[in-house]
């Protein structure tokens, strides 16, 4: 059937196969969309099949020992790209034994400030059958990829692709994580691309994310045209450095996604694909057939209920379908009790198994591009086209994403949109069953399921307070490494290098990132 697909003809099947072609006449022609979607196509028609992204788990929690536990078990499930959830002390630069780390080590994530909880944490993953590996950490990049590669290049898994989220200038607007000033922020985004491309290291160094824009408040399309004015500004400064177009796209992903609307959440994926190209043309010369094809992630959501959790089941199976037919390459799937807590186990598993059944049964992966002709899509794919066309000329009157994010407007453009998909909640405009509609008897204690919480939270930070300190304890003199971080960070030198020493000779996060701070300061 591989063969079929990279030579552009017709696949056939059995009398007992069901499934559709990988490839119909229609399907493979290249001239019913855009020439990024005839390239995407005819890029995954080479690769074979079948067609389906990589299954992705967003996980971590308490210490690095119950993390490792918790990814040994969905990569037994089936999970094949793994990315670190540490915890907000973690991301904010901060040790576990830090004054202003008190009651939140390992709620939000692991625990993960020193080289030996990286290591910890993925002691339990067989790196030959995975994908990828990766870290959330967008204002302390340079730490977590440090972390990263470092670890995969000791455990002799140097194959393994990394997947991190990188992306400090949504910080500053729509989560909040942010600890440098934003040129800072982007200097160490952009020093972590630069090593990647340098050390031709694979995988992405850097997730350009609309997700957290949408969640603030913008809905999806707006959302994205902030990631792009975003990912325009990192690729800005790393043209300026003197690296190519081409090397830096070939490091990005970017991570788009709509909670509630199937056809929105396709054609969000696929006008991503067009827009990124014209841009890419626009902004940079770069013709469409010599540009990377864009690498696309997704999370599967579904406006989730904490009042009916197993009513989740559906809202996320639709949504990872959405997804898989938008045409992503990397797909996670929330908890159906993730609005309670951080998932349980069990349904950080069920997420993978939604993921698996959608990609591998109902013939949804036997042909490359299953909506390809769809009147209605067409129209929402113009839509979102118009409407980020729009958005980024605006960011472009008001200086580029850089300064708008420092003048005020994009926190203005959020404070505008914020609150519409609840007023349509509220109107009855979007419906959502268990609560605008079809609600349950308040007498009936159902579609609750069995999720319990299983962390004993107060017991984790103890731990890692004692873990810090042990650490501390054992390790070398670290101070000449950290100095080299703050002489790096005072010049234009490349941070990584000197950040992945210093984690090797035990430095923490905290130490880390007060020694940048010191050298910026300079």
């Amino acid at each position: 059937m591989a063969g079929s697909a990279q030579t552009g003809t017709v696949a056939t099947s059995s009398a007992n196969d069901s499934r559709a072609p990988i490839l119909s006449d229609y399907d493979a022609a290249a001239g019913v969309s855009s020439p990024a979607i005839a390239a995407w196509r005819r890029a995954r028609a080479a690769a074979g099949g079948p067609f389906r992204p990589r299954y992705m788990v967003y996980s971590g929690l308490g210490s690095p020992a119950m993390t490792a536990e918790r990814l040994r078990i969905l990569q037994e499930v089936g999970a094949e790209s793994f990315l670190i959830a540490t915890d907000l002390p973690s991301q904010l630069g901060f040790d576990p034994d830090a004054e202003l780390a008190y009651a939140q080590v390992g709620r939000a994530g692991v625990s993960c400030t020193t080289l030996a909880d990286f290591e910890a944490i993925c002691s339990e993953l067989a790196l030959d059958r995975a994908d990828s590996v990766g870290m959330l950490s967008n204002s302390v990049g340079h730490i977590g990829m440090g972390m990263v590669a470092s670890t995969l290049r000791k455990l002799g898994a140097p194959e393994v692709k990394l997947v991190m989220q990188n992306d400090p200038l949504k910080e500053f607007t729509a989560r909040g994580t942010e600890i440098h000033h934003p040129a800072e922020a982007v200097r160490i985004a952009c020093d972590c691309v630069a090593h990647a491309i340098d050390e031709d290291i694979p995988g992405v160094a850097m997730t350009v994310c609309s997700n957290h824009y949408d969640v603030a408040g913008t809905g999806p399309v707006l959302a994205m045209a902030f990631a792009f004015g975003n990912a325009i500004v990192y690729i800005d400064e790393l043209v300026g450095r003197g690296y190519t177009v081409d090397d830096v796209c070939g490091k990005l992903m970017f991570f788009l996604n709509e909670r509630s609307d199937f056809f929105v959440e396709a054609a969000v994926f696929r006008a991503a694909r067009t827009l990124w190209s014209e841009l890419l043309a626009e902004h940079y010369g770069v013709k469409v057939e010599d540009q990377p094809v864009m690498c696309l992630m997704g999370y599967a959501h579904g406006l989730e209920s904490a009042a009916e959790p197993l009513v989740n089941l559906p809202r996320v199976t639709l949504s990872v379908l959405a997804s898989v037919m938008g045409g992503v390459d990397y797909l996670c799937a929330t908890g159906y009790d993730e609005a309670l807590r951080i998932p349980s186990v069990d349904a950080a598993a069920l997420a993978v198994r939604t993921m698996q059944v959608v990609g591998n049964e109902h013939g949804t992966a036997t042909t490359i591009d299953p909506l390809v002709g769809s009147a209605k899509l067409h129209d929402v794919e113009d839509y979102v086209a118009t409407t980020v066309h729009a958005e980024l000329e605006r960011l472009d009157e008001e200086g580029g994403s850089l300064r708008a994010l420092e003048s005020g407007y994009v926190k203005q453009r959020i404070d505008e949109q914020r609150g519409a998909r609840e007023a349509q909640l509220e109107s009855g405009e979007r419906l959502m069953v268990g609560h605008s509609t079809n609600v349950a008897p308040a007498q009936r204690d159902l579609f609750q399921g069995s999720s319990q919480g299983e962390v004993d939270f107060g017991r984790v930070e103890q731990e890692m307070r004692e873990r810090i300190e042990r650490h501390k304890a054992a390790r070398g003199d670290v101070a000449p490494a950290l100095a080299d971080v703050q002489a790096s960070a005072a010049t234009t030198e490349n941070l990584l290098p000197p950040t992945i020493a210093a984690l090797q000779t035990g430095a923490t996060g905290q130490e880390i990132v007060a020694a940048t701070r010191a050298g910026f300061a300079r």
